[in-house]
């Protein structure tokens, strides 16, 4: 029976002393001058069948209670006024352009996510502020920490009737989905002051991420974006937030550097787009909003970051203008086939548009990963050179993944992955010899390495 199998979820982490294997269907290429988009299948406006289409912005994704979501900006709501912060619900993400609202009142106005409170109200009710409106934009969407809970880090901006905006910071949200409604209504509870202020970098309103146990908050201060983390369950507690100063994650935040610049939206996100070498992927737009889908990649979710034109997006009312706000949405399309749903807007009239990406691809190819975790340090130093040496030389592709103890290898077929690990297993054997040999008499390990890899591959090392 073949040792090699689908794996349709991505590969368990891999134990001590082990040789995991398995095919994929094509991860995208990452070329010299970066991905190529083969096809971009535009599917429409993100509508609701039967309700009124109302202009509006931003249409970042997120996925709470099991359910699939988007979230708007400014929605206009015809003769009914305008609500800064919108919801519609994806009932089937295999037809992502079919979205609904959860509710309307009678004029038709859509109600917002997050809304004023009390002290708002009477600011914006008093004769001397003259007629403003406080608006919440969500531009880095929700993250989900438990089933059903997650966080939102708004925006937010008080604007004259003149345009004139004033940004006044960052506020979080705990948003929660309601089990009652059978509908995947939402909750919201505002905490009471802003996290940020606008002299600071706006944390978590640009893009935000789980992993693991922390949250991931990306925040724009002028063209710079930088980058925070919190543990998941201490969202609402600032002093619990770090800071990245390109080195490492500080308690200080005037101590942070930028991750990326000249960015005005985009979503980083975890990713088998392009292979578990460059598991991290952004999506966005530059801050001249010209219409460029950008699209980056990483081997580490601090960066840094490759990041290249991949297409020029197109409106549907306005073909001409501009287009903005470009977001992917990693539920719509299978990555490991080389496949990303991704969306934009085009200014008033126009709306939320979603296309799916095909990109250049791999053909079918086979993997396997190789854990040293018992040899000793210089016996494992010496296999990776040895075994580096010889696959390089061959038809078959080898990389050293970022914990040094491991070994990944990618062939064109089983037999070739197979080889592939026979070199290693020769290499490591006559790297145990060597390194014995030249060892001192107390480090002599080649018998126990031998020992080491009859057991991990299940034979004997190649003489």
């Amino acid at each position: 029976m073949s040792p090699f199998k689908s794996h349709k979820k991505p590969p368990p982490q891999l134990p001590i002393n082990s040789v995991q294997q398995g095919f994929n269907n094509g991860y995208a290429k990452w070329l010299p001058d970066g991905p190529k988009a083969e096809r971009v299948q535009v599917l429409g406006y993100v509508d609701a069948p039967g309700q009124d289409c109302y202009s509006r912005d931003i249409g970042r994704s997120f996925q709470l209670g099991g359910r699939t979501y988007y979230m708007f900006g400014d929605t206009f709501c015809n003769d009914a006024g305008i609500s800064s912060n919108t919801v519609q619900v994806v009932p089937d993400p295999g037809r992502p352009q079919n979205a609904y609202y959860l509710g309307r009142d009678s004029k038709g106005l859509i109600p917002p996510l997050i809304d004023i409170n009390s002290d708002e109200m009477e600011y914006l009710t008093y004769p001397g502020n003259g007629k403003k409106r406080i608006a919440f934009w969500c531009f880095g969407g929700v993250v989900e920490v438990t089933p059903g809970i997650g966080w939102t880090w708004y925006q937010k901006h008080i604007i004259s009737s003149d345009g004139h905006d004033q940004l006044m910071g960052v506020g979080i949200a705990r948003i929660s989905h309601n089990k009652d409604g059978l509908n995947g209504e939402l909750s919201c509870a505002r905490m009471p002051d802003l996290m940020f202020d606008r002299e600071q970098p706006l944390y978590g309103s640009f893009s935000t991420l789980v992993v693991d146990d922390m949250v991931y908050l990306w925040g724009q201060k002028g063209a710079d974006v930088y980058l925070a983390r919190v543990p998941k369950l201490n969202c609402q507690q600032l002093y619990k937030y770090e800071y990245w100063n390109g080195k490492e994650y500080v308690f200080e935040v005037d101590r942070a550097t930028p991750v990326l610049q000249d960015f005005q939206q985009g979503q980083i996100f975890k990713s088998e787009l392009f292979g578990p070498l460059l598991p991290w992927v952004f999506i966005g737009v530059t801050k001249w909003a010209d219409s460029t889908v950008m699209i980056g990649a990483a081997s580490r979710v601090e960066g840094p970051w490759d990041i290249r034109p991949l297409f020029n997006a197109q409106g549907i009312k306005r073909p001409d203008a501009y287009q903005y706000c470009m977001y992917p949405h990693p539920w719509g399309a299978n990555q490991r086939n080389g496949r990303l749903l991704v969306s934009w807007c085009d200014p008033w009239p126009g709306g939320m548009i979603v296309a799916k990406v095909t990109f250049d691809a791999d053909p079918r190819t086979y993997w396997a990963t190789v854990s040293l975790d018992n040899c000793a340090d210089y016996v494992a130093c010496a296999a990776v050179t040895r075994a580096a040496e010889v696959c390089r030389t061959s038809n078959l592709q080898y990389a050293e993944l970022p914990d040094p103890r491991r070994l990944y290898l990618r062939g064109i077929d089983e037999k070739a992955v197979e080889l592939g690990l026979n070199m290693v297993r020769h290499q490591m054997g006559l790297a145990s010899k060597e390194v014995a040999a030249q060892a001192p008499v107390g480090r002599r390990r080649g018998s126990s390495l031998s020992c080491f890899l009859a057991k991990v591959f299940g034979r004997g090392v190649a003489e």
